[in-house]
């Protein structure tokens, strides 16, 4: 009979189910669900599961109702985009990728026709504060088709 196996608090273990380990033929087996690399595995799909659902639990409330009211029509919009810290080439490709820059105003930036989809995309992204409809302008924006 060999050692007992003993948990954190020095009590002794009953079983293979407690202690996660199994004895086969002379040498200790883990269970799958005690490796290493699968809890390593596991804990990085939780990390990319809760960022996402942080995303998609904090976007709504950073677009403005007025934006909202505006989205229900399904079409294309210029919006400004408020930003957690300054915009680098990375942001910029993303709102290429949405709609049109046309500057900026109020510290933010102009992002012209966007869909609705692309406001809800972008409103996802953990660097962005604040969706806004950005007011009529005299400079017109170039419109890309669809």
């Amino acid at each position: 009979m060999g050692r007992a196996q003993l948990d954190t608090d020095g009590n002794e273990l009953e079983g293979e189910y407690e202690s996660g380990i199994v004895e086969v033929e002379g040498f200790k087996r883990r269970r799958w669900y005690h490796r290493r690399d699968f809890r390593f595995v596991a804990f990085v799909v939780a990390c990319i599961v809760a960022f996402q659902f942080y995303g998609f639990a904090t976007g709504p409330g950073k677009v403005t109702d007025k934006l909202k009211t505006a989205m229900t029509a399904g079409n294309k919009m210029d919006v400004l985009v408020w930003a957690k810290f300054p915009a680098e080439a990375f942001h910029m490709e993303i709102y290429q990728e949405l709609g049109a820059l046309s500057g900026e105003q109020d510290g933010a930036v102009r992002v012209g026709g966007v869909m609705p989809r692309g406001v809800e995309f972008l409103s996802r992204k953990y660097w962005i504060d604040k969706i806004d409809l950005a007011p009529p302008s005299d400079i017109p924006t170039v419109q890309r088709p669809n």
